[in-house]
């Protein structure tokens, strides 16, 4: 971890380093299974490394035994006869220190993030901010409603993408509805939840309303979620396991929030500013390295459109800093994980003759984590990355003949949670928020805007 004062350009960033390097000296310990209050631990150990540099290590995890999801799910269902009874003021009022704790402690907590997933400060940022605007809505919530009726256990099952933003969001919102929860948050970066639970164990928290369990294998995952007693499931981020909750054999009643990413396509049809639209792309696409809950990675243009767009898109992309993410100047860090590189790396070599242009190599960093973004173009009608997103910083751009055939083309694109355009054309505008159906459209801005745990209300988690 590179640890000079020129690395920073304002006095935020020299206060974020100095929280980086409080995260950095933090005593290294073990990570058990939480539940029922108690500390698990299997004798199955793991760690976890930061994606920045390998020799970071948070400390030892316990893999899961089988059946501890049930005794977690055992646990959280027994609570839940006790905390469902309590008023919502009361339940509120066991978050309002841990809020506290998260505002004052603004920087130290964005630390964390940057360290344990790879984000720069500007991501990790919105990560808490989000996060404590989520928890003031959710107590002021509460205080003004006379009863809620909850629900039961909820599961909540994240990625990287969004490490602590969503799986605390939506815990906090859970909880304060009067439910209890199982959190298993990403094998990558458990370490701002653990952060989170010692907060809450701090506060009170009665035993068995917030259990966490992180599991290197995933295998606990499909049992959390296929546990008949779970009345509900919020999912974020992206990756097989997360993927594959779409396909579950639920009973009608499970109550589902998905925050699953997808590919977050955006339509460049006559800009007003052809510049402006070229940087929100590349923000959109390569931010936190593609792996943001809301990165783009295909664009659909207009063949009167394409040269200008790529022009300026080269231009910039020539420019893109990989590096470092506590750096000031850096654009984005590393992929989450060597596994995350190695699929990058597969996936380029398979795309390389339509690489229009590549990001410049990492300079800072060594380590297999830190890759250089492309863009393509001309792929085959078939290849996946017309169609399915890689979560990688990989942006696949599609020239179409017209308007018409854009708006085909993003109905044949998985787009998940978002989709957007960039136009002057204000009836286009109209009919893209008309036509493409998803929760969130973005228009002549980036992606980047669109903040995590979108689901994250009270509402959502009542009966």
């Amino acid at each position: 971890m590179t640890d000079l004062p020129d690395i920073q350009t304002t006095e935020e960033g020299r206060q974020y380093e100095k929280n980086i390097m409080l995260v950095l000296q933090g005593e290294k310990k073990d990570y058990p299974s939480y539940f029922g209050g108690m500390k698990v631990a299997s004798g199955n150990e793991f760690n976890v490394f930061s994606p920045i540099d390998e020799s970071i290590k948070f400390g030892i995890f316990q893999e899961p035994e089988p059946g501890i999801m049930v005794e977690a799910v055992t646990v959280a269902l027994k609570a839940h006869e006790s905390w469902s009874m309590k008023t919502p003021s009361e339940r509120a009022a066991y978050f309002e220190k841990p809020l506290e704790m998260i505002k004052l402690r603004r920087l130290f907590y964005a630390a964390m993030v940057t360290v344990s997933s790879g984000m720069v400060r500007e991501d990790a940022l919105q990560e808490v901010d989000r996060l404590i605007e989520v928890m003031e809505k959710a107590i002021n919530d509460a205080k003004a409603a006379s009863r809620m009726r909850s629900v039961g256990v909820w599961a909540i099952i994240s990625a990287h993408n969004s490490p602590y933003a969503s799986p605390v969001g939506y815990a906090v919102a859970a909880m304060i509805a009067g439910n209890t929860v199982v959190i298993c948050p990403s094998k990558y970066c458990p370490n701002p939840v653990y952060a989170f639970y010692d907060l809450m164990e701090k506060a009170g928290i009665p035993d068995g309303v917030l259990n966490l369990v992180v599991d290197r294998k995933d295998a606990s995952t499909e049992e959390l979620a296929n546990d008949m007693r779970v009345m509900g499931i919020a999912a974020s981020g992206s990756g097989d396991r997360l993927e594959d909750l779409m396909f579950l054999q639920v009973d009608d009643e499970l109550k589902f929030i998905n925050e699953i990413k997808g590919m977050n396509p955006a339509i460049i049809y006559r800009p007003s500013d052809m510049k402006a639209a070229v940087r929100d792309v590349m923000e959109s696409a390569f931010a936190f390295s593609g792996q943001r809950l809301y990165s783009c990675s295909k664009v659909i243009i207009t063949a009167d459109d394409q040269q200008k767009f790529m022009d300026l898109l080269v231009e910039n992309v020539k420019d893109l800093k990989v590096g470092d993410p506590v750096n000031d100047t850096t654009f984005t860090g590393p992929v989450i994980s060597p596994d995350a590189a190695k699929e990058f790396n597969r996936l380029e070599g398979e795309v390389a003759p339509y690489i229009v242009i590549k990001a410049p190599l990492c300079r800072d960093m060594d380590g297999i984590n830190y890759v250089s973004p492309i863009v393509v173009s001309g792929l085959d009608d078939e290849h996946d990355l017309n169609f399915m997103d890689s979560g990688l910083p990989i942006l696949n751009i599609k020239v179409v003949e017209d308007l018409e055939q854009a708006f085909l083309e993003i109905e044949d694109t998985e787009c998940g949670l978002s989709a957007g355009i960039f136009t002057k054309d204000q009836k286009v505008i109209e009919r893209f928020k008309t036509e493409v159906d998803v929760k969130f459209h973005y228009v002549n801005c980036s992606s980047r805007t669109i903040p995590p745990a979108y689901g994250a209300d009270l509402e959502n988690f009542t009966a």
